[in-house]
């Protein structure tokens, strides 16, 4: 039985939520400086933040503890494409080592939508692993897991649900449900999904995006504040072409009240700054 019902523009949804970077054509702005350098120690611990900065305290088993806790490719290792060509060797930063960045559409925005899925999976709170389609149509998991199925209508691109088969909530299947996610969404529609943060404080697991065709978003994995208060962050991010989830190796000095920020592959406008 047809439950839900939307039409999906009939451009092709990868095509269109791809991330281009810089070469858009966009000027630098040096609002403020947006790269806090590591300090170069012997014993410096990886990742590690700025010489007189300390990670933030997290409670264990949230989203914010979840992203700190990435596991990570060893040292040096190379940050590869979807198809196992090399983007970049002995990259500096952090490989995560996780099942994300072997296929064409996990670009940019499906990274985020796959680390903040795969924490309300593991902590089996299914009713909130929702995500929209670029048209509006809402793909929850739950219904997904029961057994309901998304059916898309190649001619008409309308969408909606049946009953195809039995409930399971395995990781196979909610696999299989963040693929076609990953197909339909971007950053266009995540954006909408998201709150937008009025404070000059960002916290782990907060999202910096600017949605459009194209448009780009990374993610906040980590927070390290000094004795003034004063805070940097750790970001992470998934691009396009299609590539394994990488950790920049600086830590960034963001407020968001100053709308331009600066990041290796995107200068982000406006209110980028969100949260889930």
């Amino acid at each position: 039985m047809i439950k839900t019902s939307h039409t999906i523009p009939i451009i092709l949804a990868a095509f269109l939520l791809s991330c281009t970077g810089k070469s858009n054509g966009q000027p630098q702005q040096s609002t403020e400086k947006a790269v806090v350098e590591q300090p170069h120690t012997a014993k410096q611990q990886r990742l590690a933040p700025p010489l007189g900065y300390e990670k933030v305290k997290l409670t264990a088993g949230t989203f914010g503890s979840f992203l700190r806790g990435l596991p990570l490719k060893p040292a040096g290792s190379d940050l590869h494409y979807y198809n196992g060509s090399i983007k970049q060797r002995n990259y500096a930063g952090a490989v995560v080592d996780i099942d994300f960045g072997h296929g064409e559409v996990e670009q940019c925005a499906d990274a985020v939508i796959y680390l903040r899925a795969l924490w309300l999976w593991q902590t089996k709170l299914y009713d909130k692993i929702h995500f929209n389609f670029t048209n509006g149509f809402r793909a929850d998991y739950a219904r997904w897991a029961k057994g309901e199925r998304i059916h898309i209508d190649k001619k008409t691109w309308r969408c909606w649900y049946s009953k195809d088969t039995a409930a399971d909530y395995s990781y196979k299947t909610f696999r299989k449900y963040l693929n076609l996610v990953f197909t339909y969404a971007g950053t266009a529609s995540l954006e909408k999904e998201l709150t937008i943060i009025t404070g000059k404080e960002l916290q782990v697991g907060d999202v910096i995006i600017n949605g459009g065709h194209p448009g780009h978003t990374v993610i906040v994995v980590d927070k390290a504040v000094n004795k003034k208060g004063e805070a940097v962050y750790l970001l992470a991010q998934g691009y396009t072409p299609a590539q394994e989830i990488e950790i920049f190796n600086q830590w960034f000095s963001i407020n968001p009240q100053i709308k331009y920020l600066d990041t290796p592959d995107w200068y982000f406008r406006g209110n980028y700054a969100k949260r889930f």
